[in-house]
């Protein structure tokens, strides 16, 4: 059965990176790949409406950039890329970029979502950008792959798990970075800060888990003391010079909602050249 990829584009050179990032990933696979760029205005305070600039000249304008730049892509990406497993479909929407995402996910019945750290409007900072973070703390029904505009898909790669065993993984999630895995011919290097001793009863549990999941990949389990994750991340990555970093994306408390503490996605730390890949739990 092929794969189905949304592609969040808005033509920012991090998006088309991410574009060329999942063309190579999956080139061995059967894959729709559905490109989606929105123009609807995020009106401030009322989010929740689809709003669009009420004067019909501005509006044609958006939607004819919209289809436009879509178009170009397409054009580029079917002279580029002569792979018959896969195929490319556009989708402008003229509604908020993650009511869009939403809809399509469910109605598409999306495998996973890869999309840039940044966009267009983001500034020149060490940081995920205000869409990449929108997605992750809002999009639970698919794995989210963030690729930065310095990452270039290379075989035979190491992915780095970061977990505490503390929440139940998501099958449907996990699976994907399973497959990741075999496609790239990479091991997973699943890192936690306690010992195997400390651990409770449902932690050991979902570390069982995690070594049937990855039955058929080269995986090990590495334990670091007394530092950050953010901190071990960075350090384990640059030794190592893993190629992907994936975490579990846990769902947000009532007063992470509210906007109290940063997103999980941020206190990991920033990478430039580093994939992340975001699993939910369960």
């Amino acid at each position: 059965m092929g794969k189905k990829i949304l592609l969040p584009t808005d033509f920012s050179k991090y998006s088309l990176n991410a574009i060329q990032y999942a063309i190579k990933l999956y080139k061995n696979k059967d894959c729709d790949f559905f490109l989606l760029n929105t123009y609807a205005k995020d009106t401030h305070g009322l989010d929740s409406l689809t709003l669009l600039d009420p004067d019909e000249a501005f509006n044609k304008l958006s939607e004819k950039r919209s289809k436009q730049g879509l178009g170009e892509i397409l054009t580029r990406l079917t002279f580029e890329n002569d792979n018959p497993r896969h195929h490319f479909h556009v989708l402008s929407r003229s509604t908020l970029f993650i009511d869009a995402v939403k809809d399509i996910i469910e109605d598409m019945k999306i495998d996973i979502l890869i999309m840039g750290a940044k966009g267009t409007t983001n500034k020149r900072m060490a940081n995920y950008g205000k869409m990449a973070i929108s997605v992750i703390e809002n999009i639970r029904k698919c794995p989210v792959l963030i690729v930065p505009k310095n990452a270039i898909f290379n075989s035979n790669k190491e992915i780095v798990l970061a977990t505490d065993f503390k929440n139940d993984f998501n099958f449907f999630d996990i699976k994907h970075l399973a497959e990741i895995a075999k496609l790239s011919n990479s091991s997973i290097q699943v890192l936690s800060l306690e010992d195997s001793d400390a651990l409770d009863a449902e932690q050991k549990r979902n570390k069982t888990l995690l070594t049937t999941y990855f039955k058929n990949i080269d995986h090990n389990f590495t334990i670091i003391h007394n530092v950050e994750m953010n901190t071990a991340l960075n350090c384990f990555v640059e030794i190592r010079r893993s190629n992907m970093i994936s975490y579990i994306n846990k769902k947000r408390t009532f007063w992470e909602r509210m906007g109290f503490g940063k997103p999980t996605l941020d206190r990991l730390g920033y990478f430039e050249d580093v994939p992340v890949l975001a699993i939910n739990d369960k």
